[in-house]
């Protein structure tokens, strides 16, 4: 009788710490219905300068990938200092850029240069 007690308490426990570790690992992804912006940006950890002028989008996170929605924002001009991530396929094939004034991120928001090419940056770290 005493193990099938024991048994039954650590099942419970298992379930119950099983159900708060999924909860909190997606915390760190999605935030009130939305993936979070800063979980992208976080990528963006390679200090490169830009060798060409490239197009630059801003993203709004949706609830999935797929509903991420993205508009042109400007221009990263040539010489220009940013962090950028590695070529990103799960956002569509981009690279992610941060920098401290221009290009922020928050809960909702990211920056990426487009797909146009892979030459154009030079990393500096």
């Amino acid at each position: 009788m005493k193990k099938l007690i024991a048994v039954i308490m650590i099942t419970v426990g298992l379930i119950i710490g099983l159900s708060f570790g999924t909860q909190q690992s997606q915390a760190s992804w999605f935030e009130n219905g939305h993936l979070n912006g800063n979980f992208y940006a976080r990528n963006a950890t390679n200090l490169v300068i830009a060798r060409k002028t490239v197009p630059v989008f801003k993203y709004r996170t949706g609830t999935c990938e797929a509903n991420n929605r993205r508009a042109f924002y400007g221009y990263l001009h040539k010489g220009s200092k940013v962090f950028a991530s590695g070529y990103s396929m799960s956002t569509g094939g981009v690279w992610i850029i941060k920098s401290k004034h221009q290009y922020y991120h928050n809960s909702r928001t990211f920056f990426a240069v487009g797909n146009t090419t892979h030459y154009w940056y030079h990393r500096l770290n």
